[in-house]
Formats: structure tokens, sequence, C-alpha cells
């Protein structure tokens, strides 16, 4: 939608939140101003902003290494933004558990990408060195949570009014131009 709307090139790369959770997955404790299924009222403000009028606040917090090697495996094909986009409609909106490989392969095919190919992948580990490498790229870069950003020469994570999006996009265009 911004890299449209700005004639931007928008890259996106794998980052881990949570390393350390469980390949189950856990339940996700409910922060301060939430309530169970809904977002905090100031993620509420950013998302309706950003025209995500479905999202909430699942219960679960996955394991997403699965679903970042997905990614990686779906971008042969040209998928990789579908897949992703797929992946957090299922996650934000609906509440799936997008680190179990039977709600994985359903999203998957749903993008018409073979499963077994990608079963195969999953279980050699064959995009896991590059999904760590985008993770250790975020932490060279300082990232500590995500949704993180690079737009033009500002780094920034979190939620974010869209109004901060277009400024930053405006002010890299300008920047793009005066090369």
């Amino acid at each position: 939608m911004l890299g449209e709307e700005y004639d931007l090139e928008v890259t996106s790369k794998a980052y881990l939140l949570r390393p350390d959770t469980p390949a189950e997955g856990k339940e996700r404790p409910l922060r301060p101003g939430e309530a169970p299924g809904q977002l905090s009222p100031h993620l509420q403000e950013n998302a309706l902003d950003a025209g995500l009028i479905h999202m909430r606040r699942p219960n679960r917090t996955p394991n997403s290494l699965k679903p970042l090697q997905a990614i990686q495996h779906a971008e042969q094909f040209h998928k990789g933004n579908e897949l992703r986009d797929a992946l957090y409609v299922a996650y934000w909106e609906e509440g799936e558990d997008i680190g179990q490989l039977p709600v994985l392969q359903e999203i998957v095919e749903a993008q018409g990408i073979e499963w077994e190919p990608l079963a195969e992948a999953l279980a050699e580990s064959k995009y896991l060195n590059a999904v760590l490498s985008e993770y250790q790229q975020g932490l060279d870069f300082g990232f500590d949570g995500i949704p993180a950003f690079i737009i033009g020469d500002v780094k920034f994570t979190g939620a974010q009014p869209m109004e901060i999006f277009r400024q930053l996009a405006a002010r890299a265009q300008g920047m793009l131009g005066a090369d």
C-alpha cells in the first residue's frame, strides 16, 4: 500500500520476536489495557488508521521459525508477499496458531504452493540459515521488536500512525529524487 502510494520498494525480512518460544507455541499473556482477543487502545487506533479493521490479539504466541522458512520457500515462486499476507490474516484476524504444521499447510496450499516440497525443506531446515541471517541483520540494525522498519535513513519499531509512515516515505522519496 505505502510502497505503491510513494513508488518505493518494500522489502520484508524475517525477524524472530521471541526466539525462545517453544515449537508448540505458548499462551500469550494480556498486556496492560488489553482484554482477551482485543488490542490495546493504542494498537487498535493504529490498526484502524492503517485500514486493519479486523485485527485482534491472538491468545497464543506461535513459534515463527517454520512460517518464516515457508515465506523463504514461497519467494522461489514469487509468492512470498502473498504467503506473508495470508499468514498475517490467519494470525491477526483469525487467531490461528501459524506455527502448527497443519495450520501452516492449509495456508500454504491456499496460496497455490505445493506442500510436500516445503514439508521436506522444513524437515531438512533448508531455509533456517536464511531466516537466522535476516534475524541477525535486524539485531545488527538495533531492532528489538516488530514490526521493524527502515524508511530512508530512519530505523524504528512498533505500530505507528499511518501519518508517520507517509511523512517518512515522502522524505525518503525526496532523498531518492535528489540523487
